[in-house]
């Protein structure tokens, strides 16, 4: 392996750890590596390692630790279900949000906050309609294109601009001004809703099979990446798999929207970044989207409640990074899809 490419790999490896640590000692509430280092081994090691102070104990393993693990199960999910349907689309500006799933979620979230009970649990109604979108998208494409490249994109923009629509009517007709507020605060997006520990292991019970899956089958997509001829050619059914591939997308990242609200750029971003690191093949992509977008948007997640003395929505603020970079990153990157 050269030098050039080891470095990059090193690089991202190390970065996650380092970025939840950072994680941990950012806040308002200050506190000191070895303070925050015992507080993580005496949660491992109940028996070994002599307990710190109750208040630190609970900001960290409460707050700041579950918060920065739906961050980076967040920005794993999205940056791998960016990498693998711009590979198998071969498309550098898809990610899971032009099928429909975010607008999907948001109008299933703006539904339960402006007409249901509380009792109805948002991320359950969000997850339902953002698959619901997906399959609107799935069956339209194969109705009137077999499920082809082009068809499935059309069709996830079509479902988009339905399901978009649809969300304003909702906000228009919410009957109460605090619930709206609430609706456009949940589009924003926030990781903070997903800060709680069972909210996690409900995000890994669904997130972590379909990340496996995809990264069993990354050798698959460098030959989705050469067409449906060629694909065939090679023995593999490209409409079965891209189907397969994309369904997967899909309900990790409605798993994952339905809790953390509409986070973009991530699944755009991040795998342009790697590409442009390590190269193309979708086999070491796909092992580093998963690692560099956890970091990405951990880091994100830190800039956005300690930049300022307001927390920031991390939507809002992940979109101001990634729109200028982006457009840096497709005119170095403009070589590597031609």
């Amino acid at each position: 392996m050269s030098l050039r490419k080891l470095v990059p790999k090193l690089f991202v490896s190390f970065s996650l750890p380092l970025a939840i640590l950072i994680s941990l000692l950012l806040g308002h509430y200050r506190t000191d590596p070895k303070t925050v280092l015992e507080v993580v081994l005496s949660a491992v090691f109940p028996h070994l390692i002599h307990s710190p102070p109750e208040t630190v104990r609970v900001i960290v393993l409460l707050y700041r630790a579950p918060r920065a693990i739906a961050a980076a199960i967040t920005g794993a999910v999205l940056a791998v279900s960016g990498a693998a349907l711009q590979s198998m689309l071969r498309n550098p500006l898809v990610d899971t949000y032009i099928l429909g799933i975010a607008s999907g979620a948001g109008f299933g979230a703006a539904l339960a906050i402006a007409f249901l009970p509380p009792t109805v649990p948002v991320e359950l109604v969000a997850f339902c309609f953002s698959l619901i979108a997906f399959m609107l998208a799935f069956v339209l494409a194969w109705s009137w294109g077999r499920g082809g490249v082009i068809a499935l994109v059309l069709s996830g923009v079509i479902v988009n601009a339905f399901f978009s629509a649809a969300l304003a009517l909702v906000k228009y007709l919410a009957p109460d001004p605090h619930r709206l507020a609430s609706i456009v605060f949940w589009l924003m997006g926030d990781i903070g809703q997903a800060a709680f520990w069972y909210k996690i292991m409900r995000m890994l019970a669904i997130s972590l099979p379909c990340i496996l899956v995809i990264w069993f089958m990354r050798w698959r997509l460098n030959v989705l990446s050469l067409g449906d001829e060629e694909a065939r050619a090679l023995g593999v059914n490209p409409t079965v798999e891209r189907g397969l591939l994309t369904a997967i997308c899909a309900l990790m990242t409605s798993a994952t929207v339905a809790y953390t609200g509409i986070i973009g750029w991530v699944g755009l971003l991040v795998p342009h970044i790697v590409r442009l690191m390590l190269g193309t093949d979708n086999r070491v992509v796909v092992t580093y989207s998963i690692v560099f977008g956890a970091t990405y948007m951990v880091l994100a997640d830190d800039l956005a409640r300690c930049l300022t003395s307001e927390e920031l929505p991390i939507g809002v603020l992940t979109t101001i990074m990634g729109a200028p970079l982006y457009i840096y990153l497709l005119r170095r990157a403009s070589g590597v899809w031609r």
